[in-house]
């Protein structure tokens, strides 16, 4: 009987270290489960606070951005010029002539709608033509032979443009538009064999062509800010969409139709603010 209460006894000593120990072990996990907590608050809180700053800053910077005033509208005038170089396309025939040089010089009123989108009309003085043209004849003896066209027109253009304006200093664009040419003056340099003998002749060939030749032009340029003006350099692209041949007028009632290309220079300056 004795041995049995000192045997309860131990046991309930033991049972009483065990529960002890668990409760200490309970103890340090929540210290540590606390701590953990504590630090992933603080984390959080870091975090939240550098998302208040940013999403601050960023509705500053929209702020901003929406108060800054879109850029007006301005018009620009000035002269441009240039060379051209042209070739006929005869019956769909890109093989027919070869390039012929020439020049041109245009006057121009510039609309800019924003930094964007503008508009453009130019007017002036343009060359077109084509060289080593085949005439054949055969109503009239000893006139077969190869001739250079040159054209002297009034050109029209209204042109669309669209700018990127990536850069302050300068402004790369594309354009297009619809292109009319009136045929004020036309020059043929004949050069024909007879009985083995070459022969050069220059003749008025302004009747040869029809009045109004309609093209669509294509190209490229570049805009500088050269402050007091605006520098402009461009290369494009005239394709013609009738024919101008009048008549039968160039010895063959082929369909002929323009073909060109420029490279102009000119300077814009800005009118009112």
């Amino acid at each position: 009987m004795y041995k049995f209460c000192l045997n309860c006894i131990d046991f309930f000593l033991n049972l009483n270290l065990l529960s002890n120990f668990v409760v200490g072990f309970i103890n340090k996990l929540k210290e540590k489960h606390l701590q953990s907590m504590k630090k992933g608050l603080k984390k959080l809180g870091f975090l939240v606070a550098v998302a208040t700053i940013c999403a601050l800053s960023l509705g500053n910077a929209q702020a901003q951005d929406a108060a800054k005033p879109e850029k007006k509208s301005s018009i620009l005038i000035g002269v441009k010029g240039g060379v051209t170089v042209n070739k006929f396309q005869v019956s769909s025939s890109m093989a027919a002539t070869e390039y012929y040089s020439g020049g041109q010089a245009l006057a121009f009123a510039h609309i800019n709608f924003n930094s964007w989108v503008g508009t453009a009309l130019e007017v002036g003085f343009s060359q077109s033509g084509a060289a080593r043209f085949n005439r054949q004849d055969g109503s009239v003896p000893f006139t077969n032979g190869v001739v250079d066209y040159r054209l002297s027109n009034v050109q029209a253009n209204f042109l669309t443009y669209f700018k990127l304006p990536i850069l302050s200093v300068y402004e790369p664009k594309i354009f297009f538009g619809p292109s009319m040419d009136a045929n004020v003056y036309a020059t043929g340099n004949r050069e024909s064999v007879v009985f083995d003998r070459t022969t050069k002749t220059r003749t008025d060939a302004t009747n040869s062509f029809k009045s109004m030749d309609w093209a669509m032009i294509v190209g490229l340029g570049l805009d500088f800010d050269i402050k007091f003006a605006t520098l402009m350099v461009d290369a494009r692209y005239r394709h013609g969409i009738t024919d101008i041949n009048n008549a039968r007028g160039l010895g063959s009632n082929a369909d002929v139709r323009t073909r060109g290309w420029a490279v102009n220079v000119g300077l814009g300056f800005k009118i009112g603010k």
